[in-house]
């Protein structure tokens, strides 16, 4: 079997990412000047993870030059581990943090996607939360989205089909200025909401889908609309969506036809790069050398 170090040199993507979360924690807590208690660990579900940002992490962001570092040490961290092309999520939230001054927040981010140019392509992505106020929503969506900053956008926040038709205008308007539309589902709900989110958002792509695994019929959708998701293991077994890497249902996905490439998610809070989920989804014999070698060239 070939050794960490083959997966590490080899260039590959990592298409689902959250940009201030995915830095490693060493670099974290030398930025931040505090450390987490018992961290990175295994959490119960979602709900243990937002705890934790509302106490730790998010009160630690309050500038924009927060945000840029943020995201500065997440491309460094991503480039260490020879991603050259990374799709990931800046929040509309963030946008408080340059105190509503729209061209700041877009130069900023344009300036790292320009820095970083000649070793990796970042596609920023808009992230937009179900939760979010409809009135803060409607002020900055389009604004952002006409930019041409934002390549992508990805919704995400709790798991619910009700309400979620509030959302629909987003990926119309995601629609009109030529964006990849991203949505968040089958984490931890189960496949006919995959099939729900995928239908009412015309979705391009869906982060997580694990849940589609459920029902053979909506792999089957997925396949047949080639609808891509892209699948983050190692989140998934420390969010406790998994039992744990062998029990994970990408080799069920991959062999009905699902399109399926690897993220990392948020690297601080579940502590390992792609080069490692490559090498640990090969060493426990969920893919073969030669899947990882095509996920890896995904682009």
């Amino acid at each position: 079997m070939r050794d960490f170090d083959y997966y590490k040199k080899q260039p590959k993507a990592d298409t689902h990412n959250h940009l201030n979360l995915s830095m490693k924690y060493s670099d974290y807590k030398k930025w931040a000047g505090f450390d987490i208690p018992n961290f990175p660990r295994k959490m119960n579900g979602l709900d243990e993870m937002h705890e934790i940002i509302g106490q730790y992490t998010r009160p630690a962001c309050t500038t924009a030059q927060h945000v840029i570092d943020l995201i500065e040490m997440s491309i460094l961290s991503a480039i260490e581990d020879n991603v050259v092309h990374i799709e990931g999520s800046i929040d509309i939230g963030f946008i408080r943090q340059f105190k509503g001054d729209l061209d700041g927040f877009l130069t900023g981010i344009n300036n790292i996607v320009k820095k970083y140019k000649s070793k990796i392509n970042i596609v920023p992505e808009l992230g937009i939360s179900k939760t979010i106020d409809q009135i803060f929503l409607k002020q900055w969506v389009e604004p952002m989205m006409s930019s041409k900053v934002f390549k992508n956008i990805d919704l995400y926040g709790p798991e619910v089909s009700e309400g979620i038709e509030q959302c629909v205008y987003i990926f119309r308007l995601a629609e009109k200025y030529g964006l990849k539309k991203k949505a968040h589902v089958g984490e931890f709900s189960d496949a006919a909401s995959v099939k729900y989110f995928v239908e009412m958002f015309d979705l391009d792509e869906v982060q997580h889908g694990i849940g589609a695994a459920q029902s053979d019929k909506v792999l089957q959708f997925l396949a047949d609309r080639k609808v891509r998701c892209n699948v983050c293991p190692q989140s998934n077994v420390m969010l406790g969506a998994v039992k744990d890497l062998k029990s994970h249902p990408l080799r069920k996905m991959m062999d009905a036809g699902v399109p399926i490439s690897i993220g990392t998610d948020d690297i601080l809070f579940f502590g390992k790069t792609n080069s490692e989920q490559f090498y640990d989804l090969v060493s426990e014999k969920i893919i073969t050398e030669k899947e990882a070698d095509k996920l890896m060239a995904i682009r």
